[in-house]
């Protein structure tokens, strides 16, 4: 359990909220995919932590980037620079990649946490990619301001019509590149009927494919069992939390 010091916060359209927060030993340990435990408030209502994933790491420093769905993160989005979180983590498994790529990056809507991470960690090491992100309406378009600067190869979709945009899917703007590309592995990060589509598309067969699934999480411990995924080899059940979030999308029972 550690406290970390929000240092910058920013609102990015209506419902999203940007932390950078200093924390030492979370920020050097943290990998792409891992996430942290955030406790919202100071008694005990809220009762349970936050699952947020990791934004990116750098130095003494990490980010978090969460929508305000509820009473948790509606308490979080008033907390201001200079105000502390109890944080538990960096948690979970992380993408791995044991070849030079290109590889091919697929995000929806807040699936863009752990892949935008992924995306920083492979720029470092010069290594190639494709960076497909997609959101259901414009407003979320907000987000890409994380994007500006970025010396990265993007392909944006969205789902409403917006003249600076492909109009269309996330998996769309994939399996355009998928055409025109080769790639040696596709990481993924989404809502679950994402997912289940990847799994069962032939387009997306042929390659190897990471995906970090979402799931609410009561202790993120293995211990509450409220995220797990069957396997599909039929013997048990992944727990998100403790062996993911991060799983080979073949290995999941749909």
């Amino acid at each position: 359990m550690s406290e970390a010091r929000i240092v910058e916060k920013r609102k990015l359209g209506e419902d999203y909220i940007y932390f950078v927060l200093r924390e030492p030993v979370i920020a050097s340990l943290a990998s792409p995919g891992q996430f942290v435990m955030v406790k919202a408030g100071e008694g005990w209502d809220p009762l349970l932590r936050r699952p947020l994933g990791i934004l990116w790491a750098e130095d003494e420093h990490f980010a978090l980037l969460f929508k305000v769905v509820g009473r948790g993160t509606g308490i979080l989005r008033n907390l201001d620079c200079g105000n502390w979180l109890d944080v538990i983590g960096p948690l979970g498994n992380s993408f791995s990649w044991n070849d030079n790529g290109p590889f091919l990056l697929i995000a929806g809507g807040r699936g863009l946490v752990p892949i935008y991470f992924l995306a920083h960690a492979l720029f470092k090491r010069s290594l190639p990619f494709v960076f497909c992100v997609g959101f259901k309406v414009k407003e979320e378009l907000d987000l890409l301001q994380l994007l500006e600067g970025k010396n990265w190869n993007v392909a944006v979709a969205c789902e409403e019509k917006d003249e600076k945009v492909f109009c269309g899917t996330v998996l769309d703007v994939a399996r355009m590149q998928l055409r025109q590309n080769s790639f040696s592995k596709i990481y993924v990060c989404g809502p679950h009927d994402l997912l289940h589509s990847m799994a069962v598309d032939a387009e997306f067969a042929g390659l190897p494919i990471e995906a970090s699934f979402e799931a609410l999480m009561g202790c993120g411990y293995g211990l509450c069992l409220s995220c797990v995924l069957r396997k599909k080899s039929g013997e048990g059940y992944f727990h998100i939390c403790k062996e993911g979030p991060v799983i080979a999308l073949e290995e999941v029972s749909w």
